[in-house]
C-alpha cells in the first residue's frame, strides 16, 4: 500500500475530510469540495469518486453500500489504517513542499502585467479588488455553512480571511503606487 508521502495532496485531504465529516458519501465530499473558496483542488466527480475507490483499494478508507428508495449509494468511513496515514500525511515532520508560498493564480498573472498596457493594467488591478470582495464573501459563506464547535477549525478558517485581506492590501498598493505614476 502506498504510504501517506506516496499518496497525493488531494488524496490525503479527501482521507481528512471523511475523518471530519465522519461517514459520507463521496457527493458530500464534492459538496464540500464545491463549496469552498479555495480553487487549489478540483472537487469534480471525475476525480474524487475515483480517487475515494482508490482509497478503499488501499484499506484506507471502508465502504458500506446502501439504498435510499430506489437509489444505491456508497457511505465511506476511514479506517484505523487510514486514519494512521492521515497522522502521518499531516506531521510532523512536513514533507518537502509542505511550507511554501501560497498557491495564488491572481499572483501569478499579476507577475506579467507588464504585456499589458498601462490602462489594461490599471483595469486589471481594478477588477482584481472586486474578485477579491467577492472571495471574501465566499470566505464568510463558508465559515457560516460548516461552522463547527472547534476552535483549533476557527482559526484554521480565520487563515482564509487573512489570506484575503493580505492579497486585497497589496492589489490596494500597487494601485497606489502605479496609478499616482
Amino acid at each position: 500500500m502506498p504510504t501517506p508521502r506516496e499518496l497525493s495532496e488531494l488524496e490525503c485531504f479527501v482521507l481528512g475530510l471523511v475523518w471530519q465529516i465522519g461517514p459520507c458519501t463521496p457527493y458530500v465530499v464534492r459538496k464540500c469540495m464545491l463549496d469552498s473558496p479555495s480553487t487549489q483542488w478540483s472537487g469534480s466527480a471525475g476525480s474524487i469518486y475515483p480517487l475515494m475507490r482508490r482509497l478503499e483499494d488501499y484499506a484506507y478508507l471502508s465502504v458500506k453500500r446502501e439504498a435510499t428508495g430506489q437509489r444505491k449509494h456508497k457511505t465511506y468511513a476511514i479506517t484505523p489504517a487510514g486514519l494512521k496515514v492521515l497522522k502521518e500525511w499531516i506531521g510532523p515532520p512536513m514533507g518537502d513542499g509542505v511550507v511554501t508560498v501560497t498557491y495564488d493564480p491572481l499572483r501569478s498573472r499579476a507577475r506579467f502585467l507588464g504585456a499589458l498596457s498601462r490602462s489594461q493594467q490599471l483595469a486589471w488591478l481594478e477588477a482584481a479588488l472586486e474578485v477579491l470582495e467577492e472571495v471574501d464573501r465566499r470566505v464568510k459563506e463558508w465559515e457560516a455553512s460548516y461552522a463547527l464547535d472547534d476552535e483549533i477549525l476557527k482559526v484554521i478558517d480565520r487563515a482564509g480571511e487573512l489570506d484575503v485581506q493580505s492579497r486585497r492590501k497589496w492589489v490596494r498598493e500597487a494601485l497606489e503606487r502605479y496609478g499616482h505614476q
